[in-house]
Parts: structure tokens; C-alpha cells; sequence
């Protein structure tokens, strides 16, 4: 995705997507509802505040890597022969999308702010609909082989 001699990003990407998936179904909670907090290993997807605990920072870390990625594409755009797929310019708005909203679903937890109540079912809605919209796309692309991005 970021660089094509470096692995290191795109394993970062997939990883932290994974989890962001799985910690925010896990938020929900469905994981101590239907005993998959039962299985050896995934105790903790049971605790509701470990799962927020790695969902920021999952997000957080896809965060990092969107931004890393944006500034890499800014500063090389003249110099590289790639652009964007369509696939990739979905994937990145869903993402995008996801992390926003994500950012504003944060942001009402600090000490005097507040939304009201129809805002934060919008940021809610938003956040789970383009979460599950990316994770579509990533799995259509990775069936069939998608790029983010291609040779012009």
C-alpha cells in the first residue's frame, strides 16, 4: 500500500484493521454475549475497557499510517509512477470515513464537550456503517486482487 519494498506497512495496515474490526464488534458487546470470550486466549475481548483500550489504539495506529501515507504521497507525488486505484480511493474513503468519525466519538468523551443526542446516533450510524463498508471492500479487493495502487 505505502511502499512496495517495505512489507512492514501494509502487515501494520491489516493488522490494526483486524483489530478495529474485531474490538469494535467486541464493543457492541457480542463477544461475552455469545461465549467467544469463553474460548482460551480471547478472555480479554470479554472486558469492555480493554476492548475500547485496543480499539483506540488500533485506530490510533491506522490513524498514524494514513497520515504517514497522505504525506508520502504529497511529497512524491511528482517523482513516483503510481496512482491510486479505484479500489484503493474506496478503501481510503471508508477508512477515512471510520477514523473521522472515530476521532468525534473520542473527542465527546472529554470534559466539556457535548453533542446532542441525534449528533452522536449520526456519529455512531457512521462510524459502524463505514466500518463495515471498508471491511467489504478490503475483503472484495483481497478476493480479487485489488491494489491500492497501480503503475501509470
Amino acid at each position: 500500500m505505502i511502499a512496495r519494498t517495505n512489507p512492514v506497512p501494509k502487515l501494520l495496515v491489516g493488522a490494526a484493521a483486524v483489530a478495529a474490526l474485531f474490538t469494535g464488534f467486541g464493543n457492541m458487546p457480542l463477544w461475552g454475549r455469545y461465549y467467544v470470550a469463553d474460548a482460551p486466549g480471547l478472555g480479554w475481548s470479554g472486558d469492555f475497557f480493554i476492548n475500547v483500550n485496543v480499539h483506540i489504539l488500533a485506530g490510533s495506529l491506522l490513524l498514524g499510517i494514513g497520515v504517514y501515507a497522505i504525506t508520502t504521497d504529497l511529497i512524491t507525488r511528482r517523482v513516483r509512477d503510481n496512482r491510486m486505484t479505484l479500489s484503493g480511493r474506496v478503501r481510503g474513503f471508508f477508512l477515512a470515513l471510520a477514523l473521522a468519525t472515530g476521532i468525534l466519538m473520542v473527542v465527546k468523551n472529554l470534559p466539556g464537550v457535548h453533542f446532542p443526542m441525534a449528533v452522536l446516533m449520526v456519529f455512531n450510524f457512521t462510524h459502524m456503517a463505514s466500518a463495515l463498508l471498508f471491511m467489504v471492500a478490503a475483503l472484495v479487493a483481497l478476493i480479487f486482487r485489488w491494489p491500492w495502487y497501480t503503475a501509470r
